[in-house]
C-alpha cells in the first residue's frame, strides 16, 4: 500500500465506531516500519483534534483501519478542549501581569523625572 492511499483512510475502534481519519504516520528511521499513526478526530467542519495511536494497536488494514482498542472520541475532545481553555487562561493571566509590570515601570520612570 502506498502512503498516499493510507493517509485519509477511515479508522474504526474495536467496537466498529468511527474514530476519524489518518492524517499522519510515523516510521522507524532504521527499519522503515510504521510505529504510530495520527488520527484526526473531527469536532465540526472548522476544528479537529489529533491523537496518536501505536502501530501495535492496529488490528487490521483493509478498506479501513481497524483498531484493537476502544477510543472514547467525545471524552478525548472534551479533555483537549479543557486543556486548551486552561492554556488560554494562563496566557491571558501572564499578559495581564506583564501589562501591570510595564505600567508600574512607566509610573516609576515618571516619578523619577518629576523629582
Amino acid at each position: 500500500m502506498k502512503i498516499k492511499e493510507f493517509l485519509g483512510m477511515l479508522v474504526l475502534d474495536s467496537n466498529a465506531n468511527e474514530v476519524g481519519k489518518i492524517v499522519d504516520a510515523e516510521f522507524d528511521k532504521e527499519t522503515g516500519k510504521l510505529t504510530k499513526i495520527g488520527i484526526s478526530l473531527r469536532k465540526n467542519i472548522l476544528s479537529s483534534s489529533v491523537i496518536e495511536v501505536d502501530f501495535d494497536d492496529i488490528k487490521s488494514i483493509g478498506d479501513y483501519v481497524l483498531l484493537n482498542i476502544d477510543i472514547d472520541k467525545e471524552a478525548i475532545i472534551k479533555e483537549k478542549e479543557a486543556k486548551e481553555e486552561v492554556a488560554e487562561e494562563e496566557a491571558e493571566e501572564e499578559a495581564a501581569k506583564e501589562e501591570a509590570e510595564e505600567a508600574e515601570e512607566k509610573e516609576e520612570a515618571v516619578e523619577i523625572t518629576v523629582e
